[in-house]
């Protein structure tokens, strides 16, 4: 029975249609497979090889009966054989195997659940748009402040955007003398990322889900493609974690000899943050509407499904060039940052293509966290991905103030340190699905229901709270 639990659990894991016969087979030659575990194993073989051909599933099929068949010849042999001696050992055999089947079920079940989705499409997806996401958060902290603020320190980042950058002035990082931290840095790229998660999703899942482009275009039914764009783009370009792990900063004032504590800028921090992504969602869901009254005026009529396929065949080749365009872009901008690292020594080039590398990680697990949302009244996984960045954001912010501290740290230690910050805790966190979430439950529910109110000022509670817990100490004792 511990080898049969065994080879099922290979079975979940493995998704090559050849691989996963030959073990079937095995099984199937050393084990002594009954009628419930065939069961369970077939049911989890046609889940996981969701994406094979029919012919390879009903070969898979064919092959499982067919020894079912002969199985159950030899079970009911045996059962003959044992009844001549007493029926009540037979009896309690039958229960004592039905058990150990039902437990092999549902192990196989959740093995089953937590593997799938993990198409290989999906996970390039994932991991390109992260490193696009990445690039955009980073370069607009500098844009919109941070080159600002360097600049006014002495620390220019010497390269082609500071001079249209560094006397941009909006938002600011809450450690220098410049006023207006309640506009946090990444405060633009969580506008922009939850504007293009409301582009994306529109008002029904009944619409297209790509708005600029016709119907029957082929990347409409590019799922992989829809969830790079709205998990690993907008999740990686927008950031809970670093925007909590700035307003905790500002509360505790340790970072900030010029201000000192900021606990009313902070507070308008959270409360400007979460407003202007609620409103930049909606936003892009109403533009989205626009576009497709306008590109897709007749997408319920009857006739259009006549004229998919005959326009479907002209765009085969868009299901392979995206992807390998993708690559070669992304690609290009790792090299382009190792060679800015490396050749003009500029530090940040080191920390950009470290989280691209990185970032990834973060998209990963906050997308099989993400499998928890439904389950509850609120989404549990949108929040664990938040409160989870949130922390591991919180003490590597106090970790870079430590070592910025030490002589010679500088060289590896904190731009590693950032660089882990911004590409996994800043990928794994939200704030456009946050935003998404908020306003769907407002919609959902009436007027007077309290589950939005909770789960957005709840969120943002916990993890200052929690956040406080982590990098206070460390900051002010750990010296």
């Amino acid at each position: 029975l511990r080898a049969k639990g065994v080879t099922s659990l290979l079975i979940t894991f493995v998704d090559h249609n050849a691989v996963r016969s030959f073990i079937l087979i095995v099984i199937m030659s050393t084990a002594d497979v009954t009628t419930p575990l065939l069961a369970s194993t077939n049911t989890a073989d046609a889940g996981a090889l969701g994406g094979a051909d029919s012919g390879d599933v009903e070969d898979v099929s064919l092959s499982v009966n067919d020894y079912t068949r002969g199985a159950n010849d030899d079970v009911r042999l045996s059962d003959k054989g044992r009844s001549r001696d007493g029926k009540d050992e037979v009896v309690e055999d039958a229960k004592y195997y039905a058990e150990e089947d039902e437990d092999e079920r549902s192990v196989i079940a959740m093995t089953s659940n937590f593997c799938s989705g993990w198409n290989w499409l999906h996970v390039l997806y994932l991991s390109l748009f992260s490193a696009v996401g990445v690039t955009l958060r980073a370069f607009s902290e500098r844009f919109f402040g941070g080159d600002c603020e360097s600049n006014a320190q002495g620390h220019p980042i010497d390269d082609w955007l500071w001079p249209l950058s560094h006397r941009i002035c909006v938002t600011a990082s809450g450690k220098t003398e410049q006023y207006g931290g309640a506009l946090f840095l990444d405060l633009p790229a969580n506008m922009i990322g939850s504007f293009i998660m409301g582009f994306m999703t529109g008002h029904s899942s009944d619409l297209p889900a790509i708005p600029w482009l016709s119907h029957d275009h082929p990347l409409q039914d590019a799922l992989g493609l829809h969830v790079g764009i709205k998990t690993a783009l907008c999740g990686s370009l927008t950031t809970f974690s670093s925007w909590n792990s700035q307003m905790v900063l500002m509360m505790d004032g340790t970072a900030n000899p010029y201000l000192h504590s900021q606990v009313i800028a902070a507070l308008f921090g959270y409360l400007i943050g979460l407003q202007a992504a609620v409103v930049c969602y909606r936003a892009g869901r109403t533009v989205a509407a626009w576009i497709h009254l306008r590109k897709n005026p007749h997408v319920f009529d009857s006739d259009l499904s006549k004229r998919e396929g005959s326009l479907k065949w002209h765009y085969e080749y868009i299901h392979w060039i995206t992807p390998v365009a993708l690559c070669i872009v992304i690609a290009t901008l790792i090299a382009l940052y190792m060679l800015g690292d490396i050749y003009w020594g500029i530090a940040y080039y080191r920390i950009l293509w470290i989280a691209c590398f990185a970032a990834p990680i973060g998209t990963m697990i906050r997308w099989k966290l993400s499998s928890l949302n439904g389950k509850f009244r609120l989404p549990l996984g949108t929040f664990l991905a938040n409160f989870i960045g949130s922390i591991l954001s919180a003490s590597l912010a106090a970790w870079a103030t430590i070592e910025s501290d030490h002589k010679g740290a500088q060289r590896w230690e904190i731009p590693i340190i950032k660089a882990v910050s911004l590409g996994i805790a800043g990928s794994l966190s939200t704030v456009s699905t946050f935003a998404k979430e908020c306003v769907e439950m407002a919609d959902k529910n009436p007027p007077y229901d309290k589950s939005q109110f909770i789960y957005s000022y709840g969120s943002m509670l916990i993890c200052c709270l929690f956040g406080l817990l982590v990098y206070s100490p460390i900051v002010r004792y750990a010296n």
